[in-house]
């Protein structure tokens, strides 16, 4: 460990858990990016999930040089989501932020989300604002947050901090989205069990855009099977909400941008009240 990088005993850990996957020409920067962190109480976790390039010994070599950088090999390639819950799992902090291999944070973002957390016991989930680097340079215009536009459409990218505790509480990141948008479905487990979301106004993290095709962008292409995980993840949490049936059996929203978003809940909606009748019928 550097001087720079002695722990402040008094403050909450805090663990970076970066997940790498085929990624070690940009894994040296989001590690760097973490160390750099003005608040210093800070781990860093990297799991490698069976990488076929050089990530592996990337990580290794920052974990050879600096004591809070820990590093895990999976045994066979899981997907991101169960890299993530490994290191968290492996992980001592009191406070996550998730941050992927080929992303990079400010300095100062790990300090502002925890004095967030030290300060407000009802938020659980805080975030920044973000830009676009590498292909596109310019601000990632992001919705503003709403516990009900959420359920619609993703209002928080990835890298946003929490408190170890909430997760295990929230259930994990579900490993059925092995499609994506886990960190979606993540934050509707955070709004199910009621915590509160907290945005900070910097620009403190930064998504890398490629010329060639990301994990998001083959998302979009399985956004079908996506939307049906979340609904049957959390449907309690679309079912008690007034703006889902308008939004469903609304026909003139219908023929807006989440056609395919409402369709799909329609019908699992009317297969899930067959059920339920069928139930009550024998019952």
């Amino acid at each position: 460990m550097t001087k720079d990088n002695v722990k402040d005993k008094s403050s909450p850990l805090v663990s970076v858990i970066i997940p790498c996957y085929n990624q070690g020409l940009y894994a040296g920067e989001a590690i760097e990016s973490a160390l750099g962190q003005t608040y210093k109480n800070i781990e860093i976790v990297c799991v490698d999930d069976c990488s076929t390039d050089n990530s592996a010994e990337v990580i290794r070599e920052y974990a050879d040089r600096h004591e809070n950088v820990k590093f895990i090999r999976q045994s066979v390639n899981s997907g991101v989501c169960a890299a993530r819950n490994r290191a968290i799992d492996a992980c001592l902090g009191e406070y996550i932020l998730p941050l992927d291999a080929d992303d990079i944070i400010d300095k100062e973002y790990v300090g502002k989300a925890v004095e967030v957390l030290n300060s407000k016991p009802e938020v659980g989930i805080v975030y920044c604002g973000a830009r676009y680097f590498g292909r596109k340079k310019r601000r990632w215009k992001l919705p503003v947050f709403d516990k009900n536009k959420i359920l619609f459409e993703n209002c928080i990218f990835n890298c946003a901090m929490f408190r170890k505790k909430d997760f295990l509480t929230c259930g994990k990141y579900n490993t059925n989205m092995h499609g994506g948008c886990e960190d979606w479905d993540l934050w509707l487990s955070f709004v199910e069990h009621g915590f509160e979301v907290y945005k900070l106004k910097e620009e403190m993290f930064f998504y890398r855009k490629y010329n060639t095709k990301t994990r998001t962008d083959y998302a979009d292409n399985s956004l079908d099977s996506i939307l049906k995980n979340l609904f049957l993840n959390h449907i309690n949490l679309y079912i008690n909400n007034e703006e889902f049936y308008d939004r469903v059996f609304s026909v003139q929203k219908n023929k807006k941008k989440y056609r395919r978003l409402f369709n799909i809940f329609l019908v699992i909606s009317i297969v899930e009240f067959i059920v339920i009748m069928l139930l009550l019928i024998k019952g």
